[in-house]
């Protein structure tokens, strides 16, 4: 897979506070040459084009992160619906899904450029952080059970001692509905 190379421009170079107005005035839809003139009235000679490419590669930037807002907001609902599931595990069937999609959709050509090596490691990856992520969960799994097997001891050992009539009563009830 092609990396892409980092885009450098003149308004990337601009000190913060400009940068971050242009990138407000681009946002509420300012024109071109308006944005040029404030610009250069900040000392900056610049083209119509160059703010124009900067604008295309930021409304490009904004999409992608209103695209990754809404699959996260997705994967928050999902894992709501289902108390089982939790946020990693949502994530990690996006990101498989996302990967698989990737692959069913590429060209012959583009299947004949990609690096396997690079494509390899990472699905191991992904692998690994499933099997991660599992072992973690066994584990905090064992650790409530034992926490919470602990703490019943203790409040049946108390009920023993100062209320053995509820205490009976209590094993009684238990008894039922576990059979």
């Amino acid at each position: 897979m092609k990396k892409k190379n980092r885009k450098h421009s003149i308004i990337d170079g601009l000190p913060a506070d400009l940068r971050e107005a242009v990138d407000e005035m681009i946002k509420a839809d300012f024109t071109y040459h308006e944005i040029v003139e404030y610009i250069r009235r900040n000392g900056v000679q610049i083209s119509v084009s160059s703010v124009q490419r900067y604008a295309s590669n930021l409304n490009e930037t904004l999409q992608s992160l209103r695209l990754a807002q809404e699959n996260f907001r997705a994967v928050m609902e999902e894992t709501e619906k289902y108390k089982n599931l939790d946020v990693t595990d949502g994530i990690l069937r996006l990101l498989s899904n996302q990967v698989f999609q990737a692959i069913n959709n590429l060209s012959e050509e583009q299947a004949k450029e990609i690096d396997f090596e690079t494509l390899m490691k990472n699905a191991v990856a992904l692998t690994r952080a499933v099997a991660y992520k599992k072992k973690i969960d066994i584990g905090s799994q064992s650790v409530l059970e034992n926490g919470a097997d602990q703490f019943q001891s203790l409040i049946f050992e108390a009920m023993a001692d100062e209320d053995p009539e509820l205490y009976r009563r209590v094993k009684k009830f238990i008894k039922e509905k576990q059979s």
